[in-house]
């Protein structure tokens, strides 16, 4: 089960009246094997997140407008600002899944150095990339029409915390 955080609109971010989902230790299993990262990978196509990537955070705030992310840390840890400027900071450590609803501001305050992360989108979605600084009604009516995804990335059903 997942646990739930919110973050505010904070213009000129607009976040998500949906709950942020942090899954504290979800995979750590997966990261086990030979290529962790690839097993995240097709762990999280499997429940329907594609498109992914291996990396980090970036170190300023920004969102995606147009489609949701889920974000599964692989190795090392992070302190994440979730929000935009004056938000909560949240730890994010291996073995973590953290789905941001689309607009949800993120920011990596600081990073172990071998912190890395993959990330994925619904159904492979191409995520834009957003630093507040466009059209903000615009992209506020964005982000309200993006559908909420058929699966959780985790467990692979119907995601009812976004009911």
């Amino acid at each position: 089960m997942a646990e739930k955080f919110y973050a505010k609109e904070n213009k000129p971010y607009p976040n998500h009246p949906l709950p942020i989902l942090y899954y504290p230790g979800a995979i750590m299993n997966l990261l086990e094997e030979h290529d962790p990262a690839q097993e995240v990978l097709s762990f999280l196509a499997k429940n329907g997140y594609t498109n992914g990537w291996v990396n980090g955070i970036l170190p300023e705030h920004h969102f995606h407008s147009n489609t949701h992310e889920v974000l599964a840390c692989i190795a090392g840890e992070a302190h994440v600002q979730l929000g935009g400027p004056d938000a909560e900071i949240y730890p994010f450590k291996k073995g973590d899944i953290v789905l941001l609803p689309a607009g949800t501001t993120h920011k990596r305050i600081k990073a172990s150095d071998r912190f890395r992360i993959v990330g994925a989108y619904p159904d492979g979605l191409e995520p834009d990339m957003q630093k507040g600084d466009g059209d903000y009604e615009k992209i506020k009516k964005t982000v309200a029409e993006v559908a909420v995804p058929e699966t959780d990335p985790v467990d692979g059903k119907r995601i009812e915390e976004w009911e």
